[in-house]
């Protein structure tokens, strides 16, 4: 009869983070530079490309992805007075979706342009100058409004 018993899997223990406490404290620290810059680096790309006309979708989420996280920061008082910068940013962004959907090509006309590289260079600040938590907290609200419909769905 012994062998008809389902055999057992053997206790293994989760292994026990030693450095929890200092990942919790971590958080309240500002990013360092490495950080920001592997942040930075992705939608700098995909801002280069839309400008020498190369630019797709995905180059286009991107981007907006990044000024919906500026909102949501400028929102919170990160460059509060900059606030109407960010959201001509992201008027121009919709203009060159809507312009990409009817002719195929993803590129931001010249105000777009503009607003986008003034609220782009208010992100590497704030990424400079805010915590990790911040920053999260920033991102989940980003897709809690993507959710809500409130923001781009493409650009989550």
């Amino acid at each position: 009869m012994a062998g008809n018993k389902k055999p057992r899997k053997a206790y293994r223990p989760r292994a026990i983070n030693p450095t929890v406490g200092i990942d919790v404290l971590e958080r309240r620290t500002p990013m360092d530079i490495a950080q920001t810059t592997d942040l930075g680096i992705a939608y700098h790309v995909a801002l280069d490309e839309m400008l020498k006309g190369r630019g797709t979708e995905e180059h286009w989420s991107t981007v907006v992805c990044a000024l919906n996280i500026t909102l949501v920061l400028t929102e919170r008082g990160y460059g509060a007075g900059l606030i109407d910068v960010v959201k001509s940013a992201l008027d121009g962004a919709v203009r060159t979706r809507d312009r990409a959907r009817k002719f195929g090509k993803w590129g931001f006309d010249g105000d777009a342009m503009n607003y986008i590289r003034m609220s782009l260079e208010l992100h590497d600040e704030q990424m400079r100058v805010t915590t990790k938590a911040v920053v999260l907290d920033a991102l989940a609200e980003v897709h809690r409004r993507i959710d809500s419909g409130e923001c781009f769905k493409e650009a989550a």
